[in-house]
């Protein structure tokens, strides 16, 4: 469910960008480079695994910096089509209904209609401001609270559902960055959609992680 940020309620990316091949030898050690075996078949991370309350995001684009494996997985198949937008751009916000928006984000979709989204507010936001977001998402029609692991502080794992589509969703404040990772799950199918979101969610995480370590 995405909505305008004027409306201050984020719907809403990112895939693992595997990042280093190897340890690096230091201080004369003889011990060799350690490097990733390139048949190693490509493997995402649960949320639960991951340490999201320590991470620091930056509010501007990331979605270059998607692994496309990580939106691959999060598909379960290949990317049929694609699109991303800026602050400031008009897009799509919700069915039929376009609007401008503040945020930084990307969409995938695959051909059974799969979808994977992310977005990252513009404007800063504070832990009172993400706590109302928090409390309206979770009244949203159709919409309710499920279990996960964090995602930022604080945090909300929504799961709504209408005409039998389901849309499993992260969404939590990084410093003054509220992110929100999204998965879409189409009519029919029964896999574990919050599983997915959390596990596309690291990778999100992991290229907005890259971005805020490239402008620092």
């Amino acid at each position: 469910m995405r909505l305008p940020v004027r409306v201050l309620i984020g719907a809403g990316v990112a895939t693992v960008v595997v990042v280093g091949g190897g340890v690096l030898a230091l201080g004369g050690s003889d011990e060799p480079e350690s490097k990733a075996d390139p048949d190693e078949p490509f493997a995402t991370t649960a949320l639960a695994s991951y340490d999201t309350l320590s991470a620091s995001i930056s509010r501007q684009p990331f979605c270059e910096a998607v692994d496309q494996r990580q939106v691959e997985a999060a598909l379960d198949a290949e990317v049929d089509s694609s699109t991303s937008w800026k602050n400031g751009d008009t897009v799509e916000v919700t069915d039929g209904v376009e609007d401008l928006v503040h945020e930084f984000g990307c969409q995938y979709t695959a051909a059974d209609q799969t979808m994977a989204r992310a977005w990252v507010f513009a404007p800063p936001m504070d832990a009172t401001q993400a706590e109302r977001l928090v409390r309206s998402a979770a009244k949203g029609p159709g919409c309710e609270a499920a279990d996960g692991p964090a995602f930022g502080e604080p945090t909300l794992a929504l799961v709504c559902t209408k005409d039998g589509i389901t849309r499993a969703s992260y969404r939590g404040l990084f410093g003054d960055a509220w992110l929100v990772c999204e998965i879409v799950r189409p009519a029919g199918a029964t896999w574990d959609a919050v599983d997915r979101a959390g596990r596309w969610c690291v990778g999100v995480l992991e290229a907005a992680k890259l971005i805020r370590s490239d402008s620092s």
